[in-house]
């Protein structure tokens, strides 16, 4: 149906509109129809969705008193008055003028212009009914006393009254009020259109928003409560709408908006079904509180939220993918140790974990959570030793905007937030510096997190897991790592045996790499020859499993060479013990050593590398960054080694 409707009360009008239309408005559709002709054509095609009607005289307002639809009248204009008496300008006639206030205003204002005789007969009130008895009445009683050539008027009052005069002259509305009268009906119709849209949206947002939403007026009735809040306040909006709030919800502080005019944010609130959090804030037209809109979310609904956008950070890779059925042990040692980790993982209490480099540390780290209640919640690992300081700082504790210069406009959550229900891992935790342990005190002892320039603290609900390579309470009592974080860290504790005290862990899991390294590249499966149990076994493995597995990994990748996987493997441990070093066989019992000239017994790993540090700073003529580099590891880390 079409948008716009013209109801012309007679045929000359209708034929022009229709004109009019063809060329101009095609959307706009013309019918014929004189009072109640033209309002039963009105509510036809309102109830076919029409939105604006346009019409005249007292056909228009007839329509304007029965339908609830906006009306456009086709106005008499001076134009159109003109029309009508311009061929009596210079003739003796007097006229006179009958219709409402418009066209006898019209009709005085023109007849003196035009120097016409003009006569007012009757007047009518356009926000009154007539009573067209009186009508006559008056109008035979002032013709008696007056007598006119002509008689003007419009539509209604010419079709109402009996006009016993030599001529009756009709208003005809021309071109321009036709023009003007479509425009303006379809200004109203975009204007209803885009309300009409705002309103859906409004009403779309209201009904499927998850929080509750409840509007009141400036005498604090109810004039919003969508169905979330219906739910939330076990109400029903179609009562309330109208109402005073105090009538359904008892304890409301929305009132107190409207003399404050202040908002409230984020306040806990309770109800009949439990804590909400609401905010609340004024709605002020020119500066003048009219009005206040809360919004209300259960708390529990915020907890299921908060759980879905942990399960995001599941997607975005802050999880654990090992558990302890992917840590693979034959000897004793290391079997009771992950029987310890398995019983540290029913707990929820802090984990510290010591090892070498490369025995896996995070490994177990992931296998605890995975075997924990937190098992569904994030897994964040921060590496302590990877970053700067600064960049360490800001990565876990997150900032507010603007907190420091290249910061994000927007502000950015921490480590320790993201890891939020779930497990924070910090390894190599005996390279952070002491600065940053004593924010990191806090997160432990507390619970609470603060991003950088912000002034509030943040609960979070976190497991710690920590790790490190170095003897971390030598390190505290020698000042290089606080005392309290350390007594805090250290709850529950495991200590990874390195692979050279695991000897029957090394055959198996050589020839494990080797089957997973030939599947992974195609290559030729390799065993072992028996002869090479004793060469694996009395190689140090430095870097324990890490090692052993590249190891592995290069034998698979040059067997094809040489076909001789015994001869490869010996080179192999030979390049790897550019020392010559002599290692702890079978029995555990040490062998002599050669490290640089040196001759040792008992050589430990400790003392090793400390030999080797010095020798290759030696080398390298006193440069520790030359010596640092030569070695793959940071100048902090040959400081270390040094001392």
């Amino acid at each position: 149906m079409n948008r716009i409707a013209f109801i012309a009360p007679y045929t000359k009008l209708a034929t022009l509109a229709r004109e009019i239309c063809a060329e101009t408005y095609p959307d706009v559709k013309v019918f014929e129809g004189l009072l109640d002709e033209g309002l039963d054509c009105a509510q036809q095609i309102a109830a076919e969705g029409c939105q604006v009607i346009i019409s005249r005289g007292g056909t228009a307002s007839l329509i304007q008193e029965n339908l609830n639809l906006p009306v456009v009248e086709v106005k008499v204009t001076g134009y159109d008055i003109l029309h009508t008496l311009s061929d009596l300008i210079g003739k003796n006639k007097t006229i006179g003028v009958i219709g409402y206030h418009n066209v006898v205003r019209g009709c005085r204002a023109i007849s003196q212009m035009l120097q016409i005789k003009s006569l007012e007969l009757l007047t009518l009130n356009s926000t009154e009914s007539p009573d067209w008895q009186a009508a006559q009445a008056r109008l035979h009683k002032k013709l008696l006393q007056t007598p006119v050539d002509i008689l003007v008027g419009d539509t209604l009052v010419i079709s109402k009254l009996n006009l016993n005069v030599p001529e009756v002259r009709l208003i005809v509305s021309g071109a321009e009020s036709i023009y003007e009268a479509i425009e303006e009906a379809r200004r109203i119709a975009r204007v209803q259109t885009e309300e009409k849209k705002s309103s859906e949206q409004l009403r779309t947002i209201l009904h499927f928003i998850h929080d509750g939403v409840v509007a009141i007026d400036d005498s604090g009735n109810i004039t919003v409560m969508n169905p979330a809040a219906e739910t939330i306040f076990n109400s029903n909006a179609a009562q309330a709408i109208g109402k005073s709030i105090t009538q359904f919800i008892t304890n409301s502080k929305l009132p107190d908006i409207l003399i404050s005019g202040k908002a409230e944010l984020d306040q806990l609130q309770s109800t009949p079904s439990g804590m909400i959090v609401t905010s609340k804030i004024p709605i002020k037209v020119n500066g003048k509180v009219e009005g206040a809109v809360a919004t209300f979310q259960e708390t529990g609904r915020i907890q299921k939220t908060e759980q879905k956008i942990r399960l995001t950070l599941h997607a975005k890779g802050l999880f654990a993918k090992y558990s302890f059925s992917d840590i693979m042990a034959w000897d004793y040692e290391m079997k009771r140790t992950i029987d310890k980790a398995r019983r540290y993982a029913l707990t929820d209490g802090t984990v510290l974990i010591q090892a070498e480099s490369g025995c896996g540390k995070e490994l177990f780290a992931q296998s605890i959570h995975q075997e924990s209640s937190r098992s569904s919640g994030p897994f964040v690992a921060v590496n302590c030793s990877a970053l700067p300081p600064q960049l360490l700082e800001s990565e876990l504790f997150g900032y507010v905007a603007g907190a420091f210069t290249g910061a994000r406009k927007e502000g950015k959550p921490g480590l320790v937030e993201l890891a939020h229900g779930g497990t924070l891992f910090l390894d190599e935790i005996g390279d952070m510096e002491l600065g940053l342990q004593a924010r990191l005190l806090r997160v432990l002892g507390e619970r609470q997190v603060m991003r950088l320039g912000s002034d509030h603290w943040m609960p979070v609900d976190i497991r710690v897991i920590a790790a490190t390579h170095v003897p971390l309470k030598q390190k505290a009592f020698e000042g290089l790592f606080r005392m309290d974080l350390f007594y805090r860290l250290n709850v529950l504790t495991i200590a990874i045996p390195p692979l050279r005290q695991r000897v029957a862990d090394i055959y198996p899991l050589s020839n494990y790499f080797l089957s997973l390294f030939a599947e992974k590249y195609g290559r030729t499966a390799i065993e072992l020859p028996p002869e090479a149990h004793d060469a694996l076994i009395r190689y140090p493995w430095p870097g324990n499993v890490r090692e052993l597995r590249n190891t592995m990994e290069r034998l698979v990748l040059t067997y094809e060479e040489t076909g001789n996987s015994m001869d490869i493997l010996l080179d192999f441990l030979k390049e790897l013990d550019t020392d010559s070093v002599r290692l702890p066989a079978a029995n555990d019992l040490p062998a002599p050593a050669v490290i640089a000239g040196h001759s040792q017994s008992a050589v430990s790993m400790k003392a090793m590398k400390h030999q080797l540090a010095i020798d290759t700073l030696k080398a390298c003529g006193g440069n520790k960054s030359k010596a640092a580099k030569q070695l793959g590891i940071t100048r902090y880390t040959l400081d270390r080694l040094l001392k």
